[in-house]
């Protein structure tokens, strides 16, 4: 669980040519003209497979049912449980949370109507954290694909500020999602995204949470990785009656609080 204290043939001179006969300024015009052809194709190439290349983004196993997605929520807003997952996209719990238990989460409560998921951002990583929850709000305006962009980041997490959410890689995974990368580069510095950012993170330090991940089930805290068994546990309870009182017992492995 991360907190907020936690703080990638020599070349050989040919012989010169024997001389020729050959007019000086034509010659010229025409190495002029090939030389920078060749560039043209060389930047061209090169150009495209920085933006287009995404050969070293690891691609997410599992894909999200068609309709499930509602911006940075998953399921139905008239699901009778609410889970608001506050998360760094830095944070390798938080990693392991999406890999290892989301899509079971997923599968078993969200796609039959019982629980609606919602993300969150607790941002306190450093700058790669705050591009990265730019990028996922960039993804959401731009393209409707919040959760595609969230399962590439956790995916491909590699460390903490180490360039595994670089602008370079965070474009490439624009690019995969069919998104224009010009206007994705100059958003990342958008205010009103960076200042959303920081207002949700704020609004989660103001209600006490202070670690990732955290989940808030109808506004009662879990705190860290909970085990899934406990989890799913819980949930029926909530779903088989009426919401326990805030000191009502509860699997002692959430630490679930008011």
């Amino acid at each position: 669980m991360s907190s907020r204290r936690s703080s990638r043939r020599a070349a050989s001179t040919p012989p010169p040519p024997p001389p020729r006969r050959l007019p000086l300024l034509p010659l010229s015009l025409a190495a002029l003209v090939a030389g920078g052809l060749l560039v043209a194709v060389i930047t061209f190439v090169n150009g495209s497979s920085d933006r287009a290349d995404a050969s070293d983004l690891l691609r997410p196993a599992a894909t999200l049912p068609p309709g499930l997605a509602d911006g940075r929520s998953l399921g139905s807003p008239d699901a009778p449980i609410h889970i608001e997952i506050w998360e760094d996209f830095q944070c390798p719990y938080c990693g392991r949370f999406v890999t290892d238990i989301e899509p079971a989460l997923i599968r078993d409560y969200v796609v039959p109507g019982h629980v609606r998921l919602t993300y969150r951002d607790l941002v306190f990583l450093g700058q790669e954290s705050t591009d990265a929850a730019v990028g996922a709000r960039i993804a959401e305006r731009d393209a409707d694909a919040f959760w595609e962009f969230h399962d590439l980041l956790y995916y491909n997490q590699d460390g903490e500020n180490r360039g595994a959410f670089s602008r370079d890689r965070l474009a490439r995974m624009a690019v995969l999602l069919g998104m224009d990368e010009a206007t994705f580069r100059a958003s990342l510095d958008d205010p009103e995204l960076i200042a959303a950012v920081e207002a949700e993170t704020a609004l989660g330090w103001s209600q006490g949470i202070t670690s990732t991940p955290t989940l808030s089930i109808d506004g009662r805290l879990a705190v860290g990785m909970p085990d899934y068994g406990r989890l799913t546990a819980y949930l029926d309870e909530l779903l088989a009656g009426p919401s326990p009182a805030p000191s009502g017992a509860a699997p002692s492995s959430l630490l679930i609080r008011p």
